[in-house]
């Protein structure tokens, strides 16, 4: 199943759109054309306000989009890679590789963001006032009021000191700078942005009690996203400081069980889900690895249709472009596979597949170091 959609590159970055944009991309543009224009500019006609909330939801995410790319440019001068940006319910995220190397760099980065998002601000205010005085066309003037409006909005909002906002990350900057020690500024803007979205959530249901229905519920779930997003940042700081210095090949599983791209479908849940304990196993061709079929993927197959379909139908090829070398660092793998939403990814070495790596497997000695302080 597609979950993200490749749209664009731009300067050589990918622009993806998760599927859950196009329904925060509807509800915005439901939310403004029958209620936000309506209440603004009574005058108008259903059509002229369907228009006004679909171009208005466009610009938003076009914001966001340059928000974005602003933070991605400015962190790819340090050689920090980017994977893409992508568009998605809660607004955007550009996929870095990798943490700023440097305070400094971490400054620039986190600010590029807020400033974007205020020159943005101050150009739809000047073309604004280009309309009003010059063209008084209404929904065009409401079209860029409101383009004024959620850019200062997205500029204040983002300047919260609470992790991952970008406020957070330039407060952690500067503690980070101050202490020299990132997995402490870390904790502390972590703990911020936790309490933030907490509030949210306690302030969104409150709203929701109160009639505000769905302002309160976006409340709530934006109070959730940052939360959680926080309390990631944190744990994924401790995960790196615990597995700092260990490589994959102290934590690759070597006595590997493989799987053929021409096995039937019904065989392989017979003989190998059934059979053995693994979620997913890696599928070679002439003995080469072209892939890996979880159960997830056997799921989406109706059962009639497993004795007359092999595994190269159902394969995720994605394995190919997420593979790991013995002498990788751990957190590197553990980062790859938490950003990809993936269990095992392959460990080759000189193009031979060498072992699997497993996110359970790297949460075990965590939870081992943790327990016995090593």
């Amino acid at each position: 199943m597609i979950k993200k959609i490749e749209i664009a590159r731009v300067f050589g970055i990918p622009i993806k759109l998760d599927l859950s944009w196009f329904i925060i991309l509807a509800f915005i543009t439901w939310t403004l054309a029958s209620g936000y224009f309506p209440s603004q500019y009574p005058e108008l006609d259903n059509f002229t306000y369907l228009v006004m909330g679909l171009l208005s939801a466009l610009l938003l995410f076009v914001s966001v989009l340059l928000h974005e790319l602003s933070h991605s440019l400015v962190v790819r001068r340090y050689n920090v890679h980017i994977r893409g940006i992508t568009l998605f319910i809660f607004g955007g995220i550009a996929e870095m590789e990798e943490e700023p190397p440097t305070a400094r760099s971490e400054i620039l980065m986190a600010a590029a963001g807020p400033l974007c998002s205020g020159v943005l601000a101050l150009f739809f205010l000047i073309v604004g006032n280009f309309f009003t005085n010059f063209v008084p066309y209404a929904p065009v003037i409401g079209v860029i009021k409101y383009c004024v409006f959620v850019n200062t909005a997205i500029m204040v909002f983002n300047l919260v000191p609470g992790f991952p906002l970008d406020g957070g990350r330039i407060l952690r900057a500067v503690i980070w700078n101050y202490t020299g020690d990132i997995k402490r500024a870390t904790q502390t803007t972590s703990k911020i942005g936790s309490s933030m979205g907490v509030f949210l959530i306690i302030f969104g249901f409150f709203s929701i009690f109160t009639g505000n229905f769905i302002g309160g519920l976006w409340l709530a779930l934006i109070g959730i996203f940052i939360k959680g997003a926080a309390d990631a940042g944190y744990q994924q700081m401790l995960s790196g400081d615990i597995l700092k210095g260990i490589k994959v090949s102290e934590l690759m599983t070597r006595d590997l069980i493989t799987v053929d791209d021409s096995l039937p479908l019904d065989r392989l849940v017979d003989d190998y889900f059934l059979k053995h304990r693994f979620n997913s196993y890696p599928v070679v061709s002439d003995g080469t690895l072209i892939g890996m079929v979880s159960i997830n993927d056997v799921k989406k197959i109706p059962r009639e249709e497993w004795r007359d379909l092999n595994v190269s139908k159902i394969l995720d090829t994605r394995a190919i472009d997420f593979c790991v070398h013995p002498c990788d660092d751990a957190t590197n793998a553990m980062s790859m596979m938490v950003k990809n939403g993936l269990g095992r990814v392959p460990v080759l070495d000189n193009g031979m597949l060498a072992g699997i790596v497993s996110h359970r497997g790297i949460m075990h000695i965590i939870k081992h170091k943790v327990d016995l302080k090593v």
